[in-house]
């Protein structure tokens, strides 16, 4: 689970070096909270649809139906921690203050799930 060890490391980064500001109102409250929820989301997202993936791969006698249910749910909650995950830097980049490189990672980010929504649509018609 590479991407719970990522996100579990900028959690810890964002708690280590940001929350002494944080303490002191040196940066936006509301941005700082947003940010470690939204890891914390993500780190738990991920974690359950690699449940549902592993009970698919792990439960033999789990019928076809019940298969694609739990790769649907866990194809779902991956995409979201996706979103979520790659959503961090741009929050992070605005609790900072450093504005315009965060309307950057923004602009990226909306590219991204624009591309994911798109790959999407294409791997349920295929």
């Amino acid at each position: 689970m590479t991407l719970i060890g990522s996100n579990l490391a900028i959690f810890t980064f964002v708690l280590v070096f940001l929350f002494p500001r944080y303490a002191s109102n040196q940066l936006n409250g509301v941005l700082f909270q947003v940010t470690l929820t939204t890891t914390l989301l993500a780190i738990f997202l991920f974690g359950i649809s690699g449940v549902y993936y592993l009970e698919v791969v792990g439960m033999a006698k789990t019928g076809i139906a019940r298969k694609r249910v739990l790769v649907q749910r866990g194809d779902s909650l991956f995409v979201v921690s996706l979103l979520l995950g790659t959503a961090m830097p741009a929050l992070i980049l605005f609790t900072l203050g450093i504005t315009v490189v965060a309307v950057i990672a923004t602009g990226l980010w909306v590219l991204y799930a624009g591309f994911i929504i798109q790959q999407g649509r294409k791997l349920r018609v295929g």
